[in-house]
C-alpha cells in the first residue's frame, strides 16, 4: 500500500479510509488497474456496476468545482491494511448545513460480519468533528438491519420513518 500518495487519509487498527481527489479519481475511472499499482491496492468494494460508475463520473465534475469542500463529499475508500484490498466506502453526503451533515457507506457483503463498518464509521465521525460537523444523520432500509446494528454501535439514535429509517448522532 502507497500511504505517502494517500492524502487525507487516516488509520484505525484495521483500516486505512483515504479520500478520492480530482487526480486520483480520474485515475480510477479511467483505468482501474494503473490507480491500483499507483495506490497499491486491489479493490474488492462495491460492485463497479454503471449506477456506480456513473456516480464516480459525476463525483469527478462535482469534486473540480469544489476543491476546497471535497472531503464533506467525496468517497473515503475502506481499505484492509493485511491484505491492501478496498473493501468498501464512507462519505459524507453533503457540505455540512448549520453543522449538519449526512453520512453513507457501502461494503462488499463478502466482508460483512467482522466489525470493519464498525470501526470505519467510528473513525471517520471523530474525522468529521474534527472538520466542525456538529450533526451527523443517516438514512438505513427497514429490513437493514446490519447497517442499523452498526449505526446503534456507533450512538446514533433512531428518529422517526418515512420510507426509510432515519438516525441521528451528536458529535
Amino acid at each position: 500500500m502507497n500511504r505517502e500518495k494517500m492524502r487525507d487519509s487516516m488509520e484505525t487498527e484495521r483500516l486505512v479510509l483515504f479520500p478520492y481527489t480530482q487526480e486520483n479519481l480520474a485515475l480510477f475511472n479511467s483505468d482501474l488497474a494503473a490507480f491500483e499499482r499507483a495506490y497499491g491496492v486491489s479493490y474488492r468494494g462495491e460492485e463497479l456496476d454503471h449506477l456506480l460508475s456513473d456516480y464516480l463520473r459525476k463525483l469527478e465534475r462535482e469534486i473540480a468545482d469544489d476543491p476546497e469542500n471535497y472531503l464533506f463529499f467525496t468517497e473515503f475508500l475502506i481499505v484492509l491494511k493485511e491484505s491492501s484490498q478496498i473493501i468498501g466506502s464512507i462519505d459524507y453526503k453533503y457540505v455540512p448545513r448549520g453543522g449538519v451533515t449526512e453520512v453513507g457507506y457501502g461494503l462488499n457483503p463478502v466482508y460483512e460480519g467482522h466489525g470493519y463498518m464498525t470501526e470505519a464509521l467510528r473513525a471517520f465521525l471523530e474525522f468529521g468533528k474534527g472538520l466542525g460537523i456538529k450533526t451527523v444523520l443517516a438514512d438505513t432500509l427497514p429490513y437493514n438491519r446490519r447497517s442499523q446494528n452498526v449505526l446503534k454501535r456507533c450512538g446514533f439514535r433512531f428518529l422517526r420513518e418515512d420510507g426509510n429509517l432515519w438516525w441521528e448522532k451528536e458529535l
